[in-house]
């Protein structure tokens, strides 16, 4: 996840990565901090969450927080959305700051999403707070794809990423650029024209770990989530 336009924005539902393969030696978060320093105030991770999508959308979507062991619904929703704060344990197995405490990356995922990527998410989420080391995550990933416990997203299946709060990574130290990141099988990157030269979808660095990740595109968006233009 270190192609610097596109991965900047992967920070919570991401994939860029080399299998099995260990941290670089020059990882800054060699190892998993204080689960303390991942974790968020209940109502700020509510809010930040919602961020992530216009009222229209996250106002009626069902919120996930995380606690010490995984996620859980801190809100009921009605539209089949559901919005949560990513960290960076969901960013690609291969990225540096895989073990970063700071991150947190606010998106909604819409019906498709959350049926065939939330629950990758969800596991990762799961095995990270559980200590799993990054090898044995790395592992599980292979394995629950291997035995179809994962699978590719269902066409149509994306999620917005509009906030201005979060924190996706050291390079960018805030919340990037409002965009749209569908998700899609790894065999239809070429479809989508990303990472064309000129073309305006952004793939995700070449990795192997793509096959045992959920694969995303970026595409910006004109606007916060708020309304308000997004940065030139």
């Amino acid at each position: 996840m270190r192609n610097d336009t596109a991965c900047a924005a992967l920070v919570l539902l991401v994939s860029c990565t080399p299998a099995y393969a260990r941290a670089p030696a020059s990882n800054p978060y060699p190892t998993m901090a204080p689960i303390s320093q991942y974790m968020m105030p209940r109502d700020a991770e509510i809010e930040m969450a919602r961020s992530a999508a216009p009222p229209s959308i996250s106002d009626a979507a069902e919120v996930l927080v995380m606690n010490e062991t995984g996620y859980e619904v801190a809100a009921k929703g009605s539209n089949g959305w559901v919005c949560l704060v990513g960290r960076m344990w969901s960013a690609g197995l291969d990225d540096p700051e895989f073990w970063n405490p700071k991150g947190r990356g606010p998106g909604c995922l819409n019906p498709l999403a959350v049926k065939s990527v939330l629950p990758f998410y969800l596991a990762r989420a799961k095995w990270a707070l559980a200590g799993d080391t990054h090898d044995e995550i790395a592992k599980k990933s292979q394995a629950g794809y291997a035995d179809h416990q994962f699978t590719d997203p269902i066409p149509g299946s994306f999620a917005l990423m509009l906030s201005k709060e979060g924190y996706l990574n050291d390079g960018v130290a805030g919340p990037w650029r409002p965009h749209v990141m569908p998700f899609i099988a790894l065999d239809q990157l070429n479809t989508w024209a990303a990472g064309f030269k000129g073309s305006p979808i952004l793939s995700p660095a070449t990795s192997t770990f793509r096959r045992y990740e959920p694969v995303t595109i970026v595409i910006l968006a004109p606007y916060w989530s708020d309304g308000s233009p997004a940065p030139k």
